[in-house]
């Protein structure tokens, strides 16, 4: 299991800091089995900050008519819960659901903003890099209103592979997540998303395999082929 000095969260600080710290929060590690709700945001509950120490899990949120939403997928280092924590906002219900067996540290949003009486200096680390992370997810956010923006799935795909390339300084790039993740990523069924891929691969835009992608040309990556 990684140790908690190793995740974003507490970087930049030594692991018997980290380990103080959660003795300060009252809190520590709690182990879940793949298929369990680890926690779920409604109303009522306390704001907690999570933290994914080890496995993988995924931020669904069910509506009334019980569809399902993927929120965000998370693995080793995530964290979750933070736009909650810090809001007086009512929130719909939303639950960590994990998909692996999943070690997750909870972090009363209490003791976040209220130091303890001896002033860690590794809290004030905690809340730097808390807000490192809220401002990356800010970012990552705007990208995916931009994709989800255009209108069609051809759209989606080569402005979310556009993203992608830019990233990566290269025509070439391996998917975050599987296709069928992408597809829910893109707000798409995935047969239709599979029908698109394909024609795309036809038409010579982009070559792939499994999570590997490749556009043909530049002038593929920076051109928006319409339906």
């Amino acid at each position: 299991m990684a140790q908690l000095s190793q995740l974003p969260l507490f970087a930049n600080m030594e692991e018997s800091d980290c380990l103080r710290m959660l003795d300060c929060f009252h809190t520590s590690p709690r182990t879940f089995h793949g298929g369990d709700t680890a926690y779920t945001y409604s109303a009522g509950t306390s704001p907690t900050l999570g933290i994914l120490q080890e496995g993988q899990a995924a931020l669904v949120k069910i509506d009334a008519g019980g569809g399902r939403t993927v929120l965000e997928r998370l693995s080793r280092g995530g964290v979750f819960g933070e736009l909650v924590a810090f809001s007086s906002l009512p929130c719909d219900s939303v639950s960590l659901v994990c998909e692996t067996d999943c070690v997750v540290v909870f972090l009363p949003q209490g003791k976040l903003t209220s130091p303890c009486g001896k002033a860690c200096s590794c809290h004030k680390q905690l809340l730097e890099n808390l807000l490192g992370l809220m401002s990356q997810k800010a970012f990552d956010l705007s990208e995916r209103v931009e994709v989800l923006s255009c209108r069609t799935i051809r759209e989606k795909l080569l402005c979310y592979f556009r993203i992608c390339a830019g990233q990566n300084q290269s025509l070439s790039f391996t998917l975050p997540f599987s296709l069928s993740d992408l597809a829910d990523y893109i707000c798409s069924d995935r047969s239709a998303m599979m029908r698109e891929l394909k024609r795309l691969r036809e038409e010579g835009f982009l070559e792939i395999s499994g999570r590997n992608v490749r556009f043909k040309s530049s002038l593929c990556a920076a051109s928006f082929p319409k339906e």
